[in-house]
This record gives C-alpha cells, sequence and structure tokens, in this order.
C-alpha cells in the first residue's frame, strides 16, 4: 500500500537511536497514513523506549527492501529523549534495524555528534555502522574522522579498524586501529600510533587517551621525538595539556649531543625543563665521558643543574683507566638534557659529605669536593687525603691540578704532610720480626755485617712501633709535582722539615735516617725515594745512625698514617670509616 505522497511530520522518544526505525515499520505495519503538525504526533512504544519520528517529507512501503519494509524520504528526522538523527532518507525493517542514507547526522544530547554518507543500524544488537568517505565524530574540542565507523550503543563503544585520525585543541592522533568508550571517555589505539603536538611526536603501538585531561598512556616501546630531545620508555603516560610525563621500563632522555638520562622512572616536565629519576638513575655525558649515577636524582634545565644522591657516584672515563668518585650528595651545574647549554661552557662538579674516590694510580677522601672544568681543579676540603703510589698526602686543603686528565700539579694548603711508607725498612722490619731478640744477640757477635737489622730491632723493641717505616715531609704549604700521576718533586713553603731513610749504595742495607729543617725545600723523588734535597734557606741536617733514633724525634708533629681508610677497590668508596 502507496502512503499519500504529502508531508508527514512524527515526534517519537526513544533510548537508542536504532529502536526509531523499528517504531516506524510498526506504525506502517498498521496500514495507516498519518499526517501531523508539530502538534499531531506518532508515538509507538517498544520495550521501555518510546521513539518520536520528528520529520520526514513522505512515507511508504517498499516491497522491494522486504517484507514490511518502509521507507522515509526528504528531511528525515528521529529522535528520543537523548538522540537525533537527521538524513535525506531512510529504511526501516520488521527485526527492528534501519539504513540511513545522505548527509547523515547522529546526535547524542551534550556527548557527540557523528556524520556520514551512511549509516546502518541493528535493533538486535543495538550496533551502528557508520560509512562514507569521511566519517566525523565530534565530541567538545575533539574531531574524529575515519571511512569506516562502529558504534556499539549497548556498551557505549566508538571504534574503527581501517585507520583514524584525531584531532583536539592541541594534537592531531593517527592509528590503524581506534576504541572509543563514551562512557568513560577514554580511547584506545593499536598499531602505527602517531600523536603529533607542536613541541613534540610521540609514536607507539598501543596507546590509551583521555580527550578531557588530554592524557596519553603508553604501553610498549614508544618514542617521543622534539626540536631538543628525544625520550624512549615502554610504559608511562604523557599530560599534553599541561605539558608532563612519567616513564617506566627502560626509559631514558637523550639530546642531540648524545648525552643521556636513565632511571627505572623518570618523571619530567616539559614546561619547567624538571624531572625526577629513581632507581638505577645514570646520566651519561659523551662529551666529557662523565656518568653520573645514583638511586634519585633531580633535573632542572632551566638552572641546567643535576643533584644525586642514594649511593650517588660519579665516574670520570680516561684511555685506560676511570676514577670513582663517591659522596651522599653529588651536584653537577651547566648539565642540560635539551641543548640549551651554551656550547662550550665548562661543567661544574660538587661532592658533598663522606667524598671518596678511587682510581688505579690515585685514591682520596674528604669531607667536600669541587671540580671545575674552566680550571681543571679538582678542590678538597676538611681533613683531605690522597694517596699516590706508596705516598700518603694531607693538609687543611687541597687544591689538584690536572693537565691532559692527569695530574699535573697538588697545591697544599696549611699543616701539609707526606708520608711514605719505605718498602725496604718494612721488608727489613719482617725479617728481623722473624728472628727472636736471643738469637739475634748471639748471631751479632758472631756476624757484625747484620747491625743494620739488629738496629731496627732494637729500635722496635725499645719503641713498640713499626714507626721507622715512614719516610715524611711536612711544612706550612708545599706543592706536588705529577709526571704520569706520579709525584716527582716536592717544593716545601715555610717551617719545611724531612725525615727519610739513606740507604747503602745497593740499596741492601739502611745507613741511617736524615733528618732537616729548613724554613723551604725542594725535594726530588725518584721510585718513591728521596733522591736529593736542594734547600732554600739556612739548614739544620743531621744523619742519625739508626740506634741513636728515638720515637720521639722519628716522627715529626702531626704524623698519622690512614692506611685502614685508603679505598683499594671501587666498593671502598661506599664504606664509612668510624
Amino acid at each position: 500500500m502507496k502512503a499519500e505522497n504529502k508531508s508527514i511530520v512524527f515526534k517519537r522518544k526513544w533510548g537508542f537511536i536504532s529502536l526509531l526505525f523499528l517504531f516506524a515499520c510498526q506504525v506502517f505495519a498498521q496500514n495507516k497514513v498519518v499526517k501531523g503538525t508539530q502538534d499531531n504526533h506518532s508515538q509507538v512504544t517498544v520495550g521501555k523506549h518510546t521513539i518520536q519520528i520528528v520529520h520526514a517529507n513522505s512515507g511508504e512501503y517498499d516491497k522491494r527492501l522486504g517484507e514490511g519494509a518502509q521507507r522515509l524520504i526528504g528531511n528525515v528526522e528521529l529522535a528520543d529523549d537523548s538522540t537525533s538523527l537527521f538524513s535525506d532518507s531512510a529504511y526501516s525493517y520488521p527485526d527492528n534495524s534501519f539504513r540511513a542514507f545522505g548527509h547523515v547526522h547522529m546526535s547524542r544530547k551534550d556527548t557527540m555528534d557523528l556524520y556520514g554518507d551512511s549509516l546502518h543500524y541493528n535493533g538486535v544488537t543495538r550496533i551502528a555502522e557508520i560509512y562514507g568517505k569521511e566519517i566525523r565524530c565530534l565530541r567538545k574540542r575533539m574531531t574524529l574522522t575515519t571511512k569506516h565507523l562502529r558504534y556499539d550503543i549497548g556498551v557505549h563503544m566508538v571504534n574503527y579498524w581501517d585507520g583514524g585520525t584525531i584531532v583536539d585543541s592541541n594534537n592531531t592522533l593517527t592509528s590503524m586501529l581506534g576504541i572509543y568508550n563514551t562512557k568513560l571517555k577514554m580511547c584506545f589505539f593499536k598499531e602505527h600510533v602517531v600523536l603529533v603536538n607542536p613541541k613534540y611526536v610521540i609514536r607507539c603501538d598501543t596507546m590509551m587517551y583521555a580527550p578531557d585531561k588530554r592524557t596519553a598512556f603508553f604501553i610498549g616501546p614508544t618514542r617521543i621525538t622534539s626540536k631538543d630531545n628525544f625520550m624512549y620508555c615502554e610504559k608511562g603516560y604523557y599530560n599534553t595539556a599541561k605539558n608532563y610525563c612519567q616513564f617506566w621500563q627502560n626509559p631514558y632522555i637523550k639530546n642531540k649531543k648524545g648525552d643521556s638520562l636513565r632511571g627505572e622512572q623518570i618523571y619530567y616536565n616539559r614546561n619547567l625543563d624538571y624531572g625526577q629519576i629513581l632507581d638505577n638513575v645514570a646520566l651519561v655525558d659523551t662529551t666529557d665521558n662523565i656518568i653520573l649515577k645514583g638511586d634519585y636524582a633531580e633535573y632542572d634545565g632551566k638552572s641546567e643543574t643535576m643533584l644525586a644522591t642514594c649511593k650517588a657516584l660519579l665516574l670520570q672515563v680516561y684511555n685506560k683507566d676511570t676514577l670513582h668518585l663517591h659522596g651522599d650528595t653529588l651536584y653537577g651545574k651547566n648539565i642540560s638534557m635539551t641543548d640549551t647549554n651554551k656550547k662550550g661552557k665548562p661543567k661544574l662538579m660538587l661532592a658533598f659529605h663522606h667524598v671518596k674516590f678511587f682510581k688505579k694510580d690515585l685514591q682520596g677522601k674528604c669531607d667536600s669536593l669541587t671540580y671545575d672544568e674552566q680550571d681543571s681543579i679538582m678542590r678538597m676540603f676538611y681533613n683531605p687525603i690522597i694517596w699516590s703510589d706508596v705516598n700518603q698526602l694531607t693538609a687543611d686543603t687541597m687544591r689538584l691540578h690536572m693537565r691532559n686528565k692527569k695530574m699535573d700539579v697538588l697545591d697544599m694548603r696549611n699543616h701539609s704532610f707526606i708520608a711514605s711508607k719505605d718498602t725496604l725498612a718494612g721488608k727489613i722490619v719482617e725479617e728481623d720480626s722473624a728472628i727472636t731478640a736471643s738469637t739475634k744477640k748471639d748471631s751479632l757477635a758472631k756476624d757484625s755485617s747484620k747491625t743494620h737489622h739488629d738496629s731496627l730491632l732494637v729500635h722496635k723493641n725499645i719503641h713498640g712501633s713499626d714507626t721507622m717505616q715512614f719516610n715524611q715531609i711536612k711544612g706550612r704549604n708545599m706543592k706536588g709535582y705529577f709526571k704520569d700521576n706520579k709525584i716527582y718533586k716536592v717544593h716545601v713553603m715555610g717551617n719545611a722539615q724531612t725525615i727519610y731513610y739513606v740507604y747503602s749504595d745497593n740499596n741492601t742495607s739502611i745507613i741511617g735516617a736524615n733528618r732537616a729543617d729548613c724554613s723551604n725545600m725542594i725535594i726530588y723523588i725518584v721510585d718513591n725515594k728521596v733522591k736529593s734535597l736542594t734547600f732554600l734557606d739556612k739548614p739544620d741536617a743531621t744523619l742519625f745512625p739508626m740506634k741513636e733514633v728515638k720515637q720521639a724525634e722519628f716522627l715529626l708533629g702531626g704524623f698519622q698514617w690512614h692506611g685502614k681508610e685508603r679505598p683499594t677497590t671501587i666498593a671502598d668508596i661506599f664504606r664509612i670509616d668510624n
């Protein structure tokens, strides 16, 4: 039966857009043609939903579409209390499904708008599929564009699988597959996901995105590229509105120079250029071969600083060796992960409290330390000690000048002292200790060639110590000069004093101990032994036979041996001395 070809106006209420054509179908099934105005509407109730057909230019049955199928033509509008559908024409079927064609527009109140060329709705599954060259899904400031869209009303899901693009106020996001939960207001994207922001680009395989908060959540390898740096993680999130992010699972930040910042967790605020890093922190400076480590670190790009604590460790890598330095807190200046650092700007490194360092040919400890690349000087404060080979150097403060990453000059200020354990004297003492005193007294009467052994034993028995194993240099201020990281000359300035062993020409026996006092002197050292002295003022020097050496005279004032405090391995720099 053909309906009158006149304007028909309908109104209805419905829970979801699919039911509206179901009701239209039932209206025509009653073999009626309803004419109306805005005050005369047709309503059909199906289940709990009431559908109103708001408007259509004409309506008719069409058996070519199937038994009971109906057609609405011209300015079609259907609505319920939350959803409206507009199209040029529509087909409805007895199985509660319908199709809409031409300028399709489905609008859910205060939620979203869908635009396409055609729409198919299944009233049983409550799933709508939209087709078109350019399908658009609009929600507040977010626009989704794709070619095939599926909307599952029952579970509040909008999804695509042929590629889509989402644009909001700041971001453009593309992916092959996408799902949008209209109830939870959360998007899920898969395969070739790319988020483009004016300041950076995010690429990953899997992403969740909260449009209201403009926050992206990553799962799997994720790469974030900007003009300043590169970021990587395998799990994390990025708030694109406030420009901060947090990363887990193998995260790192790398700048264009190749410097990298790593840790188990990284928090970073791009607007402030500020970050916090937790657990297994590592800042790698490829330019200066420096690595800064710790279990907690703070990075401030605006002030170009880096602070590390909790097992903090600084590594200075050389060609054949590496300096390991530990302190409670390590602080670096002129460090940038965004390449804002001016080229050639020298770094400043500071270490605070319980500072120790280890290198194969150099060890040390102090309370606080600084190293400035500008003058290549390492400054040590509060009870500093440096060990170089067999030499122990102490003073109130020290300045170690480096040249070509090697020790050049050590400037020691106030209460300067150098002590070295004489290996030959120590060996003789050990030999004497293995022989009893009575045996030695008997052998002394028979063999006068072992007089030097006896003198050492007598000294040890009388004074009860191995103090005579140490050569000593003392003065107010000193400068030590190095070649190949070994001390070869010492300039003592003010109240200079020295005690050192004098050996026979073949270095097999000890002649005695030389003591010299002078205002200023220069001491030359070969193979860690005093080779010669140059007195710059009138000296007072005496060579004592070993039998005449007394402990009070053999130890210079202020002598202390800190051998137990010396770090002999990398692990020792984390040891706290009592």
